[in-house]
């Protein structure tokens, strides 16, 4: 879908690695630039193979933008590109004197795109940060299961994984605008705004004056239960599926307790007496919504 487009990638770590892993699957040729020291990311405990994951097919390139050969050869790209995606904070781009206003002087079919934080603009603009400040900054980590009071830090960096996923989104958006009137433009992703919009339905539902749905594991029909060798996730949150999966139990009579916080516990005891294997055999093809939990070498491609 994208085949022929040339991405210029001077993003580091995570999110815009992640953003143009996108595209380049989509078909997008893309230039991975690094400075002299490298991504950090090749500098983090098992870094290596972080990176190669991440940018496996990418070309790559080494520049110092902050000298005038370096900043010479990435106007060069840039004339000849169709995107560029960098994630500096707020005025890096500008201060070596190759932000948007420049490039798109160079060249007016390029679409930019500017990963940050916190957004370009206002008083955390240029705030250092990861995604564990923007998922506390967004109220999403206040959302996370508790344990001792404190918020579970999630085990993947979703406000990265999001920002990542959403600068890719506005890239082909405006790509597609650019077919109508050649002309490129900049578009900025602040990962902070794009993980509060993920928390629009908690926020509909405080604002309503009603209790949020708790999907953390409160409630027997979403739960993850252990089992003789692992674990089982169930998810019958419709009746007709957790009155299938009740049936499957032998226990009918909890048909109409599906969100009874006090009825975990008889359902972990039932399940714990049989294995993985044996509870997805019973529970077949049946609509019941359970699946085991994988560990990551159980889990194909």
């Amino acid at each position: 879908m994208l085949r022929g487009v040339g991405v210029l990638d001077l993003t580091r770590l995570l999110p815009g690695g992640y953003c143009s892993q996108r595209l380049l699957q989509l078909g997008a040729d893309v230039l991975k630039i690094e400075p002299p020291g490298g991504d950090p990311l090749r500098h983090l405990p098992g870094g290596a193979a972080y990176f190669e994951t991440l940018h496996q097919g990418k070309r790559l390139l080494t520049l110092d933008l902050k000298t005038a050969s370096g900043r010479e050869r990435l106007e060069q790209e840039a004339a000849a590109a169709d995107v560029l995606v960098e994630g500096f904070r707020p005025g890096v781009m500008e201060r070596n004197g190759v932000g948007y206003a420049a490039l798109s002087g160079i060249n007016p079919r390029l679409v930019y795109c500017a990963i940050t934080g916190y957004g370009s603009t206002g008083p955390l603009a240029r705030r250092a940060g990861h995604d564990l400040n923007y998922l506390a900054r967004s109220g999403a980590l206040s959302l996370m299961p508790a344990a001792a009071g404190v918020p579970m830090i999630p085990g993947l960096q979703l406000a990265d994984l999001a920002g990542g996923l959403d600068a890719a989104f506005l890239i082909a958006a405006a790509l597609f605008e650019r077919e109508r009137t050649n002309k490129g433009r900049r578009v900025e992703v602040s990962m902070t705004d794009v993980i509060r919009g993920w928390t629009s339905l908690p926020r509909a539902a405080s604002a309503a004056g009603i209790t949020p749905m708790q999907l953390t594991g409160e409630m027997p029909c979403y739960h993850v239960y252990p089992v003789r060798d692992g674990l089982l996730t169930v998810a019958a949150l419709e009746p007709p599926f957790w009155q299938e999966f009740c049936h499957v139990i032998g226990r009918n009579d909890l048909v109409s307790r599906q969100f009874d916080a006090s009825v975990v516990g008889e359902v972990a005891e039932i399940l714990a007496k049989a294995t993985q294997g044996e509870w997805v055999s019973r529970f077949g093809d049946r609509d019941v919504c359970v699946e085991p939990v994988n560990e990551l070498d159980e889990v194909d491609g």
